[in-house]
């Protein structure tokens, strides 16, 4: 596993029973996620069969997602998948982390 990858790990598992506000800009694209994460667990691209799947870090727990009224609404699966390919971590504190992955620039922060 990559060092920035494990080091987005290890901040996920110490926020473990805290909620979550997930901000993820993919393109022009912005979704803010409100997660209450339990677990987090790595995917690792080379031990699944389906070719289409990524590294990722899987945010096990349950969420909502502000919908274009603005209204909260259920994630529909109890995991959060955050892809890892080209992972780079921006800022790294106590409560906020700021990354960019080959998909996405994302902001995490306690709620």
């Amino acid at each position: 596993m990559d060092q920035s990858v494990q080091k987005l790990m290890d901040w996920l598992t110490a926020q473990g029973g805290e909620t979550l506000v997930i901000d993820k800009q993919e393109m022009k694209d912005l979704d803010t996620v409100h997660f209450n994460l339990e677990t987090v667990d790595y995917r690792d691209a080379e031990d699944v069969i389906d070719e289409y799947l990524d590294s990722a870090l899987i945010l096990r727990g349950t969420g909502n997602t502000l919908n274009r009224d603005g209204e909260l609404v259920p994630l529909p699966q109890l995991n959060y998948e955050i892809a890892v390919s080209g992972l780079q971590l921006d800022t790294v504190h106590d409560g906020q982390v700021e990354l960019r992955t080959d998909r996405a620039k994302y902001s995490i922060s306690k709620s």
